[in-house]
C-alpha cells in the first residue's frame, strides 16, 4: 500500500467506525508507523465484527500488512506475517484498501 493511499484513507476515515456505502470502516492509528484498517459488519443485535481488520506498518516508502483478524468468518481467521503468509496478507490488504477507496468515492 502506498503513502498516497494511506493519505486518502486518513483524510476520510477515523478511529471511530463510520458507515460508508456498503458497511462500516475504521482506520485507527496505533503509533506513527502502525495503523489498523478495518471493515466491520453489523449483526442483528447492533454489534459489529471485523471482516477483516488488517494491521499495517510503514516499511520504507510503503505500508506492509503484518496481521489480519476476521471475526466474522467461520472459523475465525488470524494471519500473522511470515514468509509463507506475506503474499496472502499483501493481497488481502490490497483488496480491503480498494474496497475502502471505492466506498469513499461513491
Amino acid at each position: 500500500m502506498t503513502q498516497e493511499e494511506i493519505d486518502v484513507l486518513t483524510k476520510h476515515l477515523s478511529a471511530d467506525k463510520q458507515f460508508i456505502h456498503d458497511g462500516y470502516y475504521r482506520l485507527r492509528e496505533l503509533d506513527e508507523r502502525t495503523y489498523e484498517l478495518a471493515f466491520l459488519v453489523a449483526d442483528a443485535c447492533g454489534a459489529t465484527s471485523v471482516h477483516p481488520q488488517i494491521t499495517i506498518e510503514k516499511q520504507g516508502d510503503t505500508w506492509q500488512a503484518v496481521k489480519l483478524l476476521d471475526f466474522f468468518s467461520t472459523p475465525v481467521e488470524t494471519i500473522v506475517y511470515s514468509q509463507e503468509t506475506a503474499q496472502e496478507l499483501s493481497e488481502r490488504l490490497e483488496q480491503l484498501s480498494k474496497q475502502a477507496l471505492h466506498a469513499i468515492n461513491q
